[in-house]
């Protein structure tokens, strides 16, 4: 394992807090529950169970009384609930999908099986903001359509039927299926042929000169599997004619946006790959933009190195 890898291992670990959650940065004061789930796939591929086993519980020990749950801030040791969250159908179904993975890679799964009507109450509040077309609200306040969103979510609801199915609940396996079948068919709706893309969200297709969240939107579809069949070559040659040095970061955006060289690795864009990890270490983990680096993007930095090696 090369040593960039073991070096954003140590960094994703100094972030886990006492309480089970992780932190956004080292120094950072805020946790977000999303970004925690998409970060600790890394850590499952590192197997490190018990770091990733303790989100996963107190994920599902904050969620409030609407079924949903926020975001947190430190107020020195104490973890301060805000209120809000950036949204309630993305952070559920991220978690489902980190369970998933937890799965998948062969982690203990003997006390997952109390929480499984938990698991339950998080798949009916997603599916509180599911619509007739399939399509999820981001929020029960914010009653917009977002592509990047649902992806996540007919993704979630697919990991959601795969563990439902693994805890012998096969009513919830149903349902999530039937749920990821429908926010699927939502999704390919939100594409125009005439447009060559997809809705950003609701019927608002992307400005090409806009990184985000315009150009990063139609990559949310090839990052989780929702094309069909030439739309991922087709959306992936219009993000790179519109921004060819995203992967030495000049989209106008301080943040990397790692995720962007996982939807090159799936297009066998190696070499997009390749630099976009070279040119994070330069400019993010040793450079000057290393307050732009959170857990997230670390832990696709991870998952990336690894499928370099």
């Amino acid at each position: 394992m090369n040593e960039m890898v073991e070096n954003q291992r140590a960094y994703l670990l100094s972030c886990w807090l006492p309480s089970g959650t992780f932190r956004l940065a080292p120094k950072n004061n805020q946790i977000n529950p999303y970004f925690t789930n998409l970060a600790l796939i890394a850590l499952v591929r590192l197997k490190e169970w018990e770091a990733v086993r303790s989100h996963i519980e107190w994920y599902l020990h904050h969620v409030n009384a609407d079924g949903y749950v926020n975001d947190y801030r430190l107020d020195g040791t104490l973890e301060v609930d805000t209120g809000k969250a950036d949204s309630e159908d993305s952070y559920h179904t991220t978690l489902f999908s980190l369970l998933a993975e937890f799965v998948r890679e062969g982690g203990e799964t003997d006390w997952i099986v109390p929480h499984k009507d938990e698991l339950v109450v998080l798949m009916q509040a997603v599916g509180k903001l599911q619509q007739k077309d399939g399509l999820t609200w981001a929020k029960r306040s914010y009653r917009v359509k977002y592509l990047m969103d649902n992806c996540e979510v007919a993704r979630g609801f697919e990991d959601a039927a795969y563990l439902f199915a693994m805890l012998g609940d096969d009513a919830s396996a149903e349902e999530a299926r039937k749920r990821a079948a429908a926010c699927r068919a939502g999704i390919h709706s939100m594409y125009s042929g005439m447009r060559k893309s997809y809705a950003v969200y609701d019927s608002r297709y992307p400005g090409w000169r806009k990184w985000y969240p315009d150009v990063t939107s139609q990559a949310f579809p090839i990052l989780y599997q929702m094309t069909r069949p030439d739309e991922d070559a087709m959306l992936y040659e219009k993000i790179t004619q519109a921004f060819p040095h995203f992967d030495t970061f000049q989209t106008g955006d301080l943040y990397p946006w790692m995720s962007m060289g996982e939807c090159a690795r799936l297009m066998g864009d190696w070499r997009r790959v390749d630099s976009m990890l070279n040119t994070a270490n330069e400019l993010y983990i040793f450079g000057p933009r290393s307050q732009y680096w959170l857990i997230h993007e670390s832990g696709r930095y991870v998952e990336l190195s690894l499928l370099c090696q």
